[in-house]
C-alpha cells in the first residue's frame, strides 16, 4: 500500500476515532415536511443524550423544541406491564384521572414490591404527553425485546418540533444536531409545497386486544383516506413489511411516483446490500399490479410511471426488494401528475438529488492545455471517435465524466494510433481503460499475521452515482502524430440520457483537500477539523487553505505531510447556522498556482466492510443561541421496589424455582425460598 493511501486511511481511523462524543443521527420520520406547517418528527440515533439543539440549513425553517426520549427498560414486569397500559389507555380514551397530589397515580404497593418492578420517569408522567410521546411508551412495552435486531447506533430517541414558514423555499435542506462542543453530521430533510401523509411511528392496539401483532402495530394506520394527487408519503419499512397507501386517480392523469429512501441513508453498517434498495408496486381495484419500478437506471431509489387508464382507487406498495427492514429503512414518496406538472425525472436530477458533485466531480473547463469533447452514446453499441494531435512526445492523461455527472454510461475508453491514413479497424490498440476502482478502494489487514482480516475501504468519492465507473489512465507518446480515443458502453447500452465529457490533458502534478468533517460548532469564535491531502502524479510541494475577509484559516500541508489540524477563526459573531465554501492552493515546480476547492465529507460504512467518505453541500459552521431542549421529567418520590437478591442456590434465578415465573410463592422472598438464605 501506498504512503498517501495509508496516511489517508490512518487519518479517518483518527478522526472516528476522536468523534465518539459527536451526535449521530441516523434516522429521521418523516423525511419530509409541509410549508406553513408544524411536525413533529422523531430521531433514532445515538450519543445524543448531551443535545442542545438543532440547526436547519436555509431560510424559513427551524427546531423550536427539543424533546430527548430518555432509556427505557424493554421488560417490565406483568403487573407493572398491565398498570401502564390501563392508564396508557384512559388518557386515549379520554377518563378523568384521579390524581394523588402531588404525584400521578401510583401503583397498588404489592406491585411496587414486586421484584420486577422497573423505574422510568416517562412513565409515571403518561397524561404530560402528546400522542407521539404515548406512542415511543406502547412501542418499548408492546415490541419484542429483540426486534427487529439490536440496533444500539440507532435506539435513542429525540423528538423535534420542526416549523415551516408558509413562504419557505421548497427543497432539500441539512438538519443538523449540536450539544455543548460539537455537531453531527448533515442529514437530508426536505421541505415541500405539497401535502403529506406520514406513517404512525407506532399504532397503539385497542384495549382489550388479545395479541399486539406487530403486523398492526408498525404498519399503517388503517384510518388513512385515499389520497388525491399530488401527495408526499412518509414511512417506515420493517422487516417483512409492505407499506400500501390508497390514491384517487383520475383517468387520463400520467402518475409519477418518485421515492427517495437509499439517499436518506445512503449506507447501512449491518446489511447486505448495504443500503435501502426499496421498490414501487401499483395496484388496480381488482388487486392486479397494474406498474412495477425497483431501480431507476443505475440508482436504487426507483420512479414509478404509469397512465391512468379509468378513474379508481389505487394501491401503492413500497416495501424493500428483500423484505428487510428497520429503523432507519425511511423514505418519501412524491406522486404527483405530470401531464399537469413537471415532466418526468433525469438520472442527472435524481443522482444527485441528496449528496451533490464533490470538487474531483466536475469536468474541467477547455483550455490552452486542456481538451473537452462533449458527447452522448444515444443509440446501443455506438463507439464514439475523438481524435486528437499529439505534437511531441510526452506523458497524456485521459479522463471520462459520465456517472459523476449524472449519466447511466458505465464507460469504456479505447486509445489508438498512430493513425495516420489506417481505418480504425486496423489501427493498433494502444490502451484500455474500464473502471477505475484504484482511486477509490484500498485493501488492508485489519487482522494479524498469524489470521489475517482484510477490509476494503473507499477513501474517497464514496457517492451514490458510482464514480468508479468513470475511466481515466495516462499514456505515453513516444512519437507525434493523430491518435483516436473512443467512447462506448461496457454492456453495449444506450439512450437519450447517456451523456459524457471526455477530457485530455498533458499531464501535469495536482492535488485534492478533503475534510472528514462537514459540520462544525463554532465556541470561542473558533471552530477546528481534520483535513487530508490526496497527492496526484507526483505533486510534493506545500499546500496552504485561504483565508477571507470572514475568517482566517491556520492550518496546511508541508512537504509530505498527508493530514492536517485545522483551525478557523472567524471575524464576526453570528447565531445560527452559516455556510462557508474553503479553498487551499498550492504551487507547481513551474511556479503557477493550483486553487481547488476542499470538499467537505462526513464518513459512512456499509456491509461490514466498505468505509466512504459523502461528499457534502459545503462546510456548515454554527453558533448556539437559547437552548431549545426541553428540560427533564421528574417524578418526585421515586417509586423503588424493595431490591430483593439476585443470588440463587446453585446459580439458579427465580425463573427456574418459581414455576418459570419472576414471582415468589405466596409472596415469598428469595431468602424463604432458597436454602443459601441470601
Amino acid at each position: 500500500m501506498s504512503s498517501i493511501r495509508l496516511g489517508i486511511v490512518a487519518a479517518i481511523g483518527l478522526c472516528a476515532a476522536a468523534a465518539l462524543a459527536i451526535p449521530k443521527p441516523g434516522y429521521y420520520h418523516p423525511s419530509s415536511v409541509q410549508v406553513g406547517t408544524k411536525t413533529r418528527v422523531i430521531m433514532g440515533g445515538d450519543a445524543v443524550y448531551g443535545v442542545q439543539g438543532a440547526w436547519i440549513s436555509g431560510e424559513g425553517a427551524r427546531v423550536t423544541r427539543l424533546v430527548v426520549v430518555p432509556g427505557m427498560p424493554r421488560s417490565p414486569g406483568k403487573g407493572q406491564h398491565a398498570w401502564i397500559m390501563n392508564w396508557l389507555y384512559d388518557i386515549l380514551e379520554e377518563k378523568p384521572i384521579i390524581k394523588k397530589e402531588p404525584h400521578r397515580p401510583l401503583p397498588p404497593e404489592a406491585l411496587v414490591e414486586e421484584t420486577d418492578w422497573q423505574e422510568c420517569n416517562w412513565w409515571h408522567f403518561l397524561d404530560d404527553h402528546d400522542h407521539l410521546e404515548l406512542e415511543t411508551v406502547a412501542r418499548f412495552i408492546l415490541t419484542p425485546e429483540r426486534y427487529p435486531q439490536p440496533t444500539p447506533a440507532l435506539d435513542h430517541l429525540v423528538i423535534l418540533d420542526v416549523e415551516v414558514d408558509a413562504d419557505a423555499r421548497p427543497g432539500r435542506r441539512d438538519l443538523i444536531l449540536y450539544d455543548g462542543n460539537s455537531a453531527s453530521a448533515p442529514h437530508p430533510f426536505y421541505v415541500t409545497k405539497e401535502p403529506h401523509v406520514a406513517e404512525p411511528y407506532f399504532v397503539i392496539p385497542p384495549r382489550g386486544f388479545p395479541h399486539h401483532p406487530l403486523s398492526i402495530s408498525l404498519h399503517l394506520d388503517p384510518k388513512i383516506p385515499p389520497q388525491k394527487l399530488p401527495i408526499h408519503l412518509d414511512g417506515q419499512i420493517w422487516p417483512g413489511e409492505v407499506d400500501k397507501y390508497i390514491l384517487r386517480l383520475e383517468e387520463g392523469q400520467q402518475l409519477v411516483c418518485s421515492l427517495i429512501g437509499r439517499e436518506l441513508f445512503p449506507y447501512l453498517g449491518d446489511a447486505v446490500p448495504g443500503f435501502f434498495n426499496p421498490v414501487l408496486s401499483l395496484l388496480d381495484s381488482t388487486g392486479h399490479e397494474v406498474a412495477f419500478a425497483d431501480d431507476f437506471y443505475f440508482l436504487p431509489d426507483p420512479v414509478l410511471t404509469y397512465k391512468v387508464p379509468m378513474d379508481g382507487f389505487y394501491t401503492l406498495k413500497v416495501y424493500d426488494n428483500l423484505y428487510r427492514g428497520g429503523p432507519n429503512f425511511v423514505y418519501t414518496v412524491f406522486c404527483r401528475d405530470a401531464k399537469t406538472d413537471r415532466p418526468l425525472y433525469t438520472p442527472k436530477e435524481r443522482a444527485f438529488d441528496c449528496y451533490p458533485q464533490p470538487a474531483a466531480f466536475i469536468a474541467p473547463k477547455p483550455s490552452s492545455n486542456v481538451i473537452v469533447r462533449t458527447g452522448s452514446i444515444d443509440v446501443p453499441g455506438r463507439k464514439d471517435r475523438h481524435f486528437i494531435e499529439i505534437k511531441e512526445p510526452g506523458t497524456w492523461h485521459f479522463e471520462l465524466y459520465a456517472r459523476r455527472e449524472g449519466s447511466p454510461l458505465d464507460g469504456v475508453l479505447n486509445l489508438y494510433g498512430p493513425m495516420g491514413n489506417l481505418p480504425l479497424s486496423v489501427a493498433p490498440r494502444l490502451a484500455t481503460w474500464d473502471d477505475n476502482p484504484g482511486r477509490l478502494y484500498e485493501v488492508k489487514n485489519v487482522g494479524s499475521d498469524d489470521l489475517p482480516i482484510i477490509k476494503t475501504n473507499m477513501l474517497y468519492e464514496g457517492t451514490i452515482p458510482q464514480a468508479e465507473c468513470d475511466p481515466s489512465g495516462m499514456f505515453t507518446f513516444k512519437e507525434p502524430g493523430k491518435y483516436c480515443v473512443t467512447v462506448s458502453d461496457r454492456a453495449g447500452l444506450g439512450g437519450e440520457h447517456y451523456d459524457y465529457s471526455l477530457c485530455m490533458s498533458p499531464a501535469e502534478p495536482s492535488f485534492e483537500v478533503f475534510s472528514l468533517i462537514s459540520a462544525c460548532r463554532v465556541n470561542g469564535g473558533r471552530a477546528r477539523f481534520k483535513a487530508c491531502v490526496l497527492r496526484k502524479d507526483g505533486f510534493d510541494g506545500d499546500i496552504t487553505f485561504d483565508s477571507t475577509p470572514d475568517y482566517d484559516v491556520n492550518g496546511g500541508f508541508s512537504g509530505d505531510d498527508l493530514e492536517a489540524d485545522v483551525t478557523i477563526s472567524f471575524k464576526k459573531e453570528w447565531t445560527g447556522l452559516k455556510r462557508f465554501d474553503l479553498t487551499a492552493s498550492g504551487e507547481l515546480p513551474d511556479g503557477r498556482t493550483i486553487r481547488v476547492r476542499v470538499t467537505p465529507t462526513d464518513p459512512g460504512e456499509q456491509a461490514f466492510a466498505y468505509s466512504h467518505l459523502l461528499p457534502a453541500h459545503g462546510f456548515y459552521f454554527g453558533i448556539a443561541g437559547a437552548s431549545t431542549r426541553e428540560p427533564a421529567r421528574h417524578v418526585g418520590p421515586q417509586l423503588k421496589g424493595k431490591k430483593q437478591t439476585k443470588s440463587h442456590s446453585n446459580g439458579q434465578n427465580c425463573s427456574s424455582c418459581h414455576l418459570k415465573t419472576n414471582r415468589h410463592t405466596k409472596g415469598k422472598s428469595c431468602n424463604a425460598c432458597h436454602k443459601d438464605k441470601n
